[in-house]
C-alpha cells in the first residue's frame, strides 16, 4: 500500500493518536460486560452471514 516507509510510519503514528484520543467503549467495560457485548456482536454477524446464504 505504501511505497515509502516514512509515509507508512507517519500514517501509523496518526492512527495511534486517534485511538488514544477516542478509545473504543469496550476498553471502559468490565470483563463480563465486554464478553457479553462481544458475544452479542458475534451472534448478530452470524445471523447476517446465514441470511446472506439463503
Amino acid at each position: 500500500m505504501y511505497k515509502n516507509t516514512r509515509k507508512a510510519m507517519e500514517h501509523l503514528r496518526k492512527l495511534r493518536e486517534m485511538v488514544a484520543k477516542h478509545p473504543s467503549p469496550i476498553f471502559k467495560m468490565s470483563k463480563e460486560e465486554a464478553i457479553k457485548k462481544l458475544r452479542e456482536t458475534r451472534e448478530k454477524l452470524w445471523e447476517e452471514k446465514l441470511a446472506l446464504r439463503h
